[in-house]
């Protein structure tokens, strides 16, 4: 005779049906990217570089609908605005990165003013936070106004609830500098541009 089967423990079961709708997400997000990739030479890639095309629109566009996931590259530094290793994880902090074409450096900005990467997760800025050096993380969308941002058009992006620009920490440009709200001051460390 068999002995009975044991219980599995009730949050155990959500944690593991909330990782796999995550990773179904983040696989359908891939495979989109890779159908709709422009063709380009390979050379141009580097493991685990996932190309993302290029919308088709201007930087005005971006407020009027939802586009195809393109990068944002910083004017003073060159680099891509990039979550740190392709974490999926609340909380993690924004930063610049060599842009790659990366699914962590693709952003679509929606028509509810969201900036989401991986299809799920909003750019946001950290605790409804309103004072300078403010983190800008990622989290799950939630539609708070934290989570909202204005693409403005001389380049600035400014988040809605705090009245802040996206800014390269202390006009830094390397690899892993954070990204977080400071007083608009028209700095080229203030200004993206989409590719």
């Amino acid at each position: 005779m068999y002995p009975p089967p044991r219980p599995i423990a009730e949050g155990f079961v959500r944690r593991c049906t909330t990782a796999a709708v995550r990773a179904l997400v983040l696989v359908l997000t891939v495979a989109a990217a890779l159908v709709f990739a422009q063709p380009g030479p390979a050379s141009a890639l580097t493991n685990h570089q996932i190309p993302v095309p290029a919308a088709p629109m201007g930087w005005a566009s971006w407020n009027s609908f939802a586009t195809d996931g393109t990068l944002l590259v910083g004017a003073q530094s060159g680099r891509c605005a990039d979550i740190y290793n392709n974490t999926i994880t609340n909380g993690t902090q924004a930063e610049l990165w060599d842009c790659n074409g990366g699914a962590n450096q693709a952003w679509t900005y929606t028509s509810r003013k969201e900036l989401v990467v991986y299809g799920d997760k909003c750019l946001d800025a950290y605790n409804l936070g309103t004072a300078n050096a403010t983190k800008v993380v990622i989290w799950d969308c939630n539609g708070q106004d934290n989570q909202k941002w204005t693409l403005n058009t001389d380049g600035t992006i400014t988040n809605v609830h705090a009245g802040l620009c996206q800014d390269a920490y202390n006009a830094a440009t390397g690899n892993g500098t954070s990204l977080v709200l400071w007083s608009c001051d028209g700095g080229a460390n203030q200004k993206w541009s989409r590719t």
